[in-house]
């Protein structure tokens, strides 16, 4: 890997020097407390509208409502975000989600039938618009409070923050919240939550720009020029596009692996598709393995390289699933079950594809915020977030329907040829001779 230009003190990219910014404290600790809250109400709503109903297909039509916010508000979202301070955003947001959610109380009490289970729906949309907002915000709010130099470990700590969020909020949070207190009791926690996050949120000082208030004022009359202004300078700037690009790509693989995942430990490994779990835990030791190696020795290297080795580390990964696949097609016949040998390659191969994946979105993101001026970073940010959501459904839709006629070996052959491609690919424009580079404001 090439070697940054100008390397920073490496005492200064640590996680503790990163931690000892008072305001980047914050803003992680309040984003550890909300992140967790929203993994857990979605699984406390599916709990809930499974008891009301049980139909699996209206807790589905639940989740669709969760989803359609994200496809239907994520630009213009971004242009709100562009034109008012994050921090009120996200102060907005959190404040906005403790009465929506307190109002999931009051409508089990004061509904019935159809009209509480429409009301569940709205309530539900309604938090997830929220979430346009806030999750854009809280990532253009980062190169605020950081030097430009610690903005990739910046980055690392809050992937970290995404994973952890995950478990406390679907593990911890939402079940041992339904056994104490029951549902009520359960929206009644994520409220109190959400009130911890904006009160963590409130002493965050930034070096933010005061927003003009004429431009608030047009903001809507201009709707169409501010959204072309972002999707403008992701085509003209070709680092950014190929790092959103990039992103979305990591996205929809993540998308189909989980779907594949309990098909290839049962029809492939022979295995129990519960097994499927020494995929899913082997790669959660490589995203933090990668994200503590990326916080301490990341910012030494050229974030465009640090991408495309991501990416052929992640190619490398789905090579050996491949060959397994093959194996393990090839003697199920004379050996029903795997052998201790398979698993361990199993779980080697889980951790490279979490390790490869985790270091090429971390990088990747790092470049979109490094290289987005400030006036149009929230656009840029939406994008990204929207451009990746949206280009990893119909492929994960296909690819997974595809695997039940020409078998997950193939697909996963396939699925390597093409991450394969696009590092090799990364890699040669990384290493390709750059003019000198503009700097854009970063806050």
């Amino acid at each position: 890997m090439s070697a940054c230009p100008v390397d920073p003190p490496p005492e200064e990219n640590t996680f503790s020097a990163i931690f000892k910014n008072r305001n980047f404290r914050l803003l992680w600790t309040s984003q550890l407390f909300g992140q967790s809250a929203q993994n857990a109400i979605l699984f406390v709503q599916m709990v809930m509208v499974e008891g009301l109903t049980r139909s699996s297909g209206l807790v589905g039509l639940m989740v669709l409502f969760y989803n359609l916010p994200s496809i239907l508000f994520s630009l213009l979202s971004g242009v709100v975000i562009d034109r008012f301070r994050k921090k009120s955003i996200l102060l907005f947001c959190n404040i906005s989600r403790i009465f929506v959610v307190a109002a999931f109380i009051f409508f089990r009490h004061y509904a019935r039938g159809v009209g509480l289970l429409t009301v569940v729906y709205i309530l539900t949309f309604i938090l997830s618009t929220i979430g346009q907002l806030s999750d854009p915000a809280e990532s253009a709010m980062v190169p605020l409070l950081v030097p430009p130099h610690q903005l990739l470990t910046a980055n690392s700590v809050f992937h970290l923050l995404f994973n952890v969020a995950q478990v406390l909020g679907l593990l911890f949070l939402a079940p041992l919240a339904l056994k104490l207190g029951g549902v009520d009791g359960a929206f009644a926690t994520i409220s109190l939550t959400y009130l911890i996050t904006a009160l963590l949120l409130w002493p965050i000082s930034t070096h933010e720009p005061q927003p003009d208030p004429r431009l608030a004022h047009n903001m809507w009359q201009n709707l169409w020029d501010e959204l072309k202004a972002g999707w403008q300078f992701i085509i003209a700037e070709k680092s950014v596009l190929i790092a959103i690009c990039q992103h979305a790509l990591i996205t929809m693989l993540t998308m189909i692996i989980a779907v594949l995942a309990p098909g290839f430990a049962a029809r492939v490994l022979g295995m129990q598709p519960t097994d499927a779990i020494y995929i899913f835990f082997s790669a959660g030791l490589g995203m933090f393995l990668v994200t503590m190696w990326t916080g301490h020795l990341g910012h030494r290297f050229r974030r465009d390289i640090l991408v495309a080795v991501g990416l052929l580390i992640t190619g490398l990964a789905l090579l050996g699933f491949t060959i397994i696949a093959w194996n393990s097609e090839a003697t199920a016949s004379t050996i029903p079950k795997p052998s201790q040998q398979v698993i361990l390659q199993v779980i080697a191969m889980a951790l490279m594809l979490g390790a490869g994946g985790t270091l090429a979105i971390v990088a990747a993101q790092t470049i979109v915020q490094e290289r987005s001026p400030i006036a149009i970073r929230g656009r840029v940010i939406t994008a990204e977030f929207l451009f990746a959501n949206v280009s990893g459904l119909l492929p994960m839709l296909i690819i997974s329907g595809l695997a039940d006629f020409i078998g997950i070996p193939t697909v996963l052959m396939g699925l390597t040829t093409l991450i394969i491609v696009s590092a090799l690919f990364s890699l040669r424009m990384s290493l390709k001779p750059k003019g000198k580079q503009s700097h854009v404001d970063s806050g």
